[in-house]
C-alpha cells in the first residue's frame, strides 16, 4: 500500500515510545554471541526512524540503515545530525538493496518482513541481504506469526492523550491469502479534526518453511528459529518468531 509509513512518520517515535529498543538489540547481540558472529559492521534493513541503528551504534557497531520511506528516513537523518552521529541512511527498498559496503550483521526487525506480500518479494530481500553480508555474516530478523495476525493482535487503541498519540487500529485477516489488513486511524490532536488521518497497513503470515526455503535459496543457512526473545522452539501460540541465518 502506497500510504504506509508516510504521515505516521512525524508521530512514529512518540507512538513507539514504550518499545524497549535497547532490549531488542541486546537480544540480537546475544544471538550474535551464541552463534559466534564476528565483526563490527551492521546493516539495519527497514530501519525506519533509525532507533535500532542508533542502539547498535551505541554498542560499537559501524552502522548503515536502509528504508523505502523517505518520510521515516528524514527523521532518522535529523536525529543523526542532532546527535552528531555518522550513520548513513539510504533511501532503498529492501527488495532492491544496492549498497557499496558489506556487513557482518544484517537485522530486519519489528515484523518488517511481514510487509512483503509475495514469495518473490521475500526471495528478493533474502538475496539482497545475502549479497551484502560478508562470509560468515548473520542475518537476524523477526516476523509476526499467523496466530498473531489471525487473532487480531493489531486490534488496539489509545484514547488517552496522556500516553502518546491517540489512535484506533482495526484489522481483518483473510485466511486464504494469509494477509492481514490494518486500518490505522490516528488523531494526533484531538481538538483539531484536520490533523486526523488513516494509513492502511498490510502484513502476510509467512510460514517457517517458506522463509527457510527463501533463505536457503539465497545461500543462507538457517541456524535457528526461536519463539521471540528466547532460545526456545516456536509454540502453537507464538506470536512472534526470530530467525538466525548465516552466509
Amino acid at each position: 500500500m502506497t500510504n504506509q509509513f508516510t504521515r505516521v512518520a512525524r508521530i512514529y517515535d512518540a507512538l513507539m515510545a514504550s518499545v524497549p529498543y535497547e532490549a531488542w538489540v541486546d537480544y540480537v547481540l546475544r544471538l550474535m554471541k551464541q552463534f559466534e558472529g564476528q565483526g563490527g559492521r551492521a546493516l539495519d534493513v527497514a530501519c525506519g526512524t533509525g532507533n535500532v541503528s542508533f542502539a547498535l551504534h551505541r554498542r560499537g557497531y559501524q552502522v548503515a540503515g536502509a528504508d523505502a520511506s523517505e518520510d521515516m528516513l528524514a527523521y532518522a537523518r535529523a536525529k543523526a545530525e542532532e546527535k552528531s552521529i555518522d550513520i548513513p541512511f539510504y533511501h532503498q527498498d529492501m527488495r532492491a538493496l544496492a549498497l557499496e559496503d558489506s556487513f557482518d550483521l544484517a537485522v530486519c526487525l519489528f515484523d518488517s518482513l511481514n510487509y512483503l506480500l509475495t514469495a518473490e518479494d521475500v526471495q528478493a530481500v533474502c538475496a539482497g541481504v545475502a549479497k551484502h553480508l560478508n562470509p560468515g555474516g548473520l542475518f537476524i530478523f523477526d516476523v509476526n506469526t499467523r496466530y498473531a495476525l489471525e487473532k487480531g493482535f493489531f486490534d488496539q487503541s489509545n484514547l488517552d492523550s496522556r500516553h502518546g498519540p491517540l489512535y484506533v487500529w482495526k484489522s481483518t485477516f483473510d485466511a486464504e491469502t494469509r494477509i492481514c489488513q490494518v486500518a490505522m486511524n490516528f488523531m494526533p490532536d484531538s481538538q483539531d479534526l484536520a490533523s486526523q488521518f488513516q494509513e492502511i497497513h498490510c502484513q502476510k503470515a509467512h510460514t517457517v518453511l517458506e522463509l527457510t526455503a527463501a533463505l536457503q535459496k539465497a545461500g543462507l543457512s538457517v541456524l535457528a528459529v526461536y519463539d521471540a526473545f528466547t532460545t526456545s522452539k516456536p509454540r502453537a501460540r507464538s506470536d512472534r518468531l526470530h530467525f538466525v541465518a548465516r552466509k
